[in-house]
Formats: C-alpha cells, sequence, structure tokens
C-alpha cells in the first residue's frame, strides 16, 4: 500500500502530479485532470479527482440543453457514481525555493478497486508507442480493421496484457491517422514517387488531373437545394473515358441571378485554369447571360432532358396518347444525322401535322434550336459524351450517401 498523505508544509515538485499516477495505477483506479491554473507559463494550482467523479447526464439535462440549442451527444455507457476521491496542488515560493505543497487529499473511494487481473484495461496503463502507431499504420495501409489489428498485436506479443490498449484506442488512433492525411494524402503520394524517382532512374510513374483529361464538356445542375441554408447546390460534372461520371467542382450560391452564376463560372476557370469547350445546363436565362460573360469561348447547349421532361405538361393531352406524335416527334429532335436544314424542315412538318404552328411553348424551343437540337452540334465531336445534365444525379446520390447526417451545409435535396 503507498501511503499519498502529506501535510500542508511539505514541500513537493511537479514529479508529485505524476506520482499520484503511480499510485492510482497500483491500487486500482483512473484519474483525470479536473482543473488546473497557470500564471505565466507557471502551474499554480492542479487538481485531480478520481475517473468515477460526478453523475451521467440524464435525458432530461439532454433535452434541456437542445431547448437551449445545444447539439445532443451520443449517449454512452457511464462508470460515474460520484466519487469525492481528489488530490489537489497549490504553488508556493519560499526564501525564493518554488514548490508545491498538498492542499486537499480526499483518499475514500465510494467503489471498489480494479481487480489485478483487469487493470491492464485501465486508462493510466493503456499507452500507444511509436511502435503501436506505426503498426496501426501498416496496418491501415493493408486495409485491416482496428479489431483485426488488435488481435494481430496480441498473437504478436503473446497475451492481452501486454498489447498495452485496447480496441478502442486503436481505432481513435487509425482516425487520427486518416485525419491528419485528409486532404493532402494524394499529395503524399505524389512527393514518395517522387522520392523513389530520385533514388532510382529505372523508377517511372505517371498521373493525370479529371478536368485536363475529361473536362471538354462539363453538365452544370443547379436543382439541388440544401435543406437549412436554402443554398443553390451545383456541381461540375463530367464523364470519364469509360463513361462514368467525373465531379470536377461543386458550387454554393445563395440564388439564381446572374451575378451568382458569373461569380462561380469565374472561380471555377481561376481554379481550373481553361475553360470548358462546351458547357450543358438547364434553361435558365440567368445562368445564359453568365455563361456569355465569363465563358466567352464555351459552347453552351441546352439539356434535353430538361426540354423533354416538359413536354407532357406543355402539350395538349390527346398528343401525349398519341404515339405517331411522340415516334416523329423523338425522331426529329434527338437525331444527331440531321443537318439543320434537314431538322428545320422536319420540324415544321411535325408542328403543321399536329397543329401546333401558334403553340408558344413550341415557337420558343424553334426560336432557340441552335441551343439544344442535335444538329446544330454536329461541328461538335461528342460521341457518347454528354448531352444532358442528368449524369449529375448519380453524382447527387452519391455526395447524399457519403454526407454526414449532422452536417448541415452541404445536405442537400
Amino acid at each position: 500500500m503507498v501511503d499519498t498523505r502529506a501535510s500542508g508544509s511539505a514541500r513537493h515538485d511537479e514529479k508529485d502530479f505524476t506520482f499520484h499516477d503511480v499510485y492510482a495505477r497500483a491500487v486500482g483506479f483512473d484519474t483525470r485532470k479536473s482543473q488546473m491554473r497557470k500564471i505565466d507559463g507557471v502551474t499554480t494550482w492542479y487538481s485531480v479527482v478520481c475517473n468515477r467523479e460526478g453523475s451521467k447526464k440524464s435525458i432530461e439535462d439532454d433535452q434541456a440543453n437542445a431547448r437551449s440549442g445545444f447539439s445532443i451527444k451520443r449517449r454512452r455507457l457511464s462508470k460515474r457514481c460520484g466519487c469525492k476521491a481528489r488530490i489537489s496542488f497549490k504553488f508556493f515560493s519560499e526564501g525564493g525555493v518554488p514548490g508545491y505543497f498538498v492542499e486537499e487529499l480526499n483518499e475514500v473511494h465510494n467503489h471498489y478497486m480494479v481487480e489485478s487481473e483487469h487493470q491492464h484495461f485501465m486508462s493510466l496503463n493503456r499507452n500507444l508507442e511509436d511502435v503501436h502507431h506505426q503498426f496501426i499504420l501498416d496496418c491501415s495501409k493493408a486495409n485491416i480493421g482496428p479489431t483485426l489489428t488488435f488481435n494481430d498485436l496480441k498473437e504478436i506479443l503473446g497475451s492481452f496484457h501486454l498489447v498495452g490498449c485496447n480496441v478502442g484506442d486503436i481505432r481513435n488512433a487509425s482516425r487520427d491517422i486518416k485525419a491528419y492525411a485528409h486532404g493532402i494524402d494524394v499529395q503524399m503520394v505524389l512527393d514518395d514517387m517522387a522520392k523513389k524517382k530520385e533514388m532510382s532512374e529505372a523508377f517511372t510513374y505517371e498521373y493525370e488531373r479529371n478536368y485536363h483529361i475529361f473536362g471538354d464538356i462539363v453538365a452544370f445542375d443547379t436543382t439541388y437545394n440544401t435543406n437549412r441554408y436554402c443554398m443553390i447546390f451545383a456541381p461540375f460534372t463530367g464523364k470519364d473515358n469509360h463513361g462514368r461520371p467525373v465531379t470536377f467542382a461543386v458550387g454554393l450560391v445563395s440564388n439564381k441571378k446572374t451575378g451568382a452564376f458569373a461569380w462561380l463560372f469565374r472561380l471555377f476557370v481561376q481554379c481550373m485554369g481553361v475553360a470548358p469547350k462546351m458547357i450543358v445546363t438547364d434553361q435558365d436565362l440567368g445562368m445564359r447571360s453568365a455563361i456569355e460573360e465569363i465563358l466567352v469561348g464555351t459552347r453552351h447547349r441546352w439539356c434535353m432532358w430538361h426540354i423533354m421532361h416538359k413536354l407532357a405538361n406543355k402539350v395538349p393531352s390527346q398528343l401525349l396518347r398519341d404515339e405517331d406524335f411522340k415516334k416523329e416527334f423523338n425522331a426529329c429532335v434527338w437525331s444527331d444525322l440531321l443537318e439543320p436544314d434537314e431538322f428545320e424542315e422536319e420540324w415544321n412538318r411535325v408542328v403543321e401535322r399536329y397543329g401546333l404552328e401558334e403553340h408558344s411553348w413550341f415557337k420558343t424551343l424553334y426560336e432557340y434550336r441552335q441551343l439544344w437540337i442535335p444538329a446544330y452540334f454536329r461541328d461538335f465531336p461528342l460521341g457518347k459524351m454528354i448531352r444532358t445534365t442528368s449524369i449529375s444525379e448519380s453524382e447527387k446520390a452519391f455526395i447524399k450517401f457519403i454526407e454526414s447526417h449532422a452536417t448541415t451545409l452541404p445536405n442537400s435535396t
């Protein structure tokens, strides 16, 4: 048994702070720092309490915090039982010699001590050394999770009590490593490749930037609104050489006015270094003005899907049930084999046959035909490239899948 009793006049130094941890480790209880005061870098008062001091907050406390605007933390198991055991040290200087004395000491616990066979689970006896961090990093590179990492350490060292940590410690360390590398992980890989290249002339590596490879045609979609701030979530999306969607950038704007879009397009070009050759958007007139102002050399194309989706609400209901009309109209607007004059002839034939010459929506579409009809883009090699902004739908689903429900800014609808 270690006796930590001290008189108020005894002189101590900062080693007493760690000595109390040694005492707690030997007896069988955990400690935590309660309070500390510093003046000009010198600790003037230091208080340590039993880890089971205090009590767990009740559901009523959480509800009161929620009503006050505070977020509710995840409820976890708690071993706090209101233990009053504590020790506090106070700084003093006598005759120019600094030191500490025990101002308060309470050794009485209201709970059982941890048995010796379980003491290796105490936080005081758990410590991740450099070798642990290196092993956790190696396991993370091999896609080995915390539980398997802990089991591997146990097998290597021989038993659980020799590991020096638990699964939670390994999980937290792995989280911290990933948080440290977040945002610079790609650059870390490139730096490592460059070092290997310096060491061996035979070693070679290549990398590419998505936008500069696949950014000739960009779909820009603004149909998503954020839940809390009512901002517009606008991704810039393209396709790679396998036809899969690639996100180049994402913007948030507060409205659909020309100034907001002009600001976003200007920053996009500034970040990417070059404007896209073609941009596919919906029929927003503010967006069109911003494109003409900022993306001067970029071809602008309206999304075919948005236009055809409105067909059901624009044409008379009897035409929607006419299969011949739907076949002829789709063959007219979707064909990329027609020349512009052939399209105009076919369009006039269809609208005259079905009595749509004076229909305002069809007249508007024909007036802006050069912005959406494939016949007017025959000089631009498209192949299987983007003709609609619907490619952004998969990107929206992906972002909603990976985003945290607690994150309010990018949470889109």
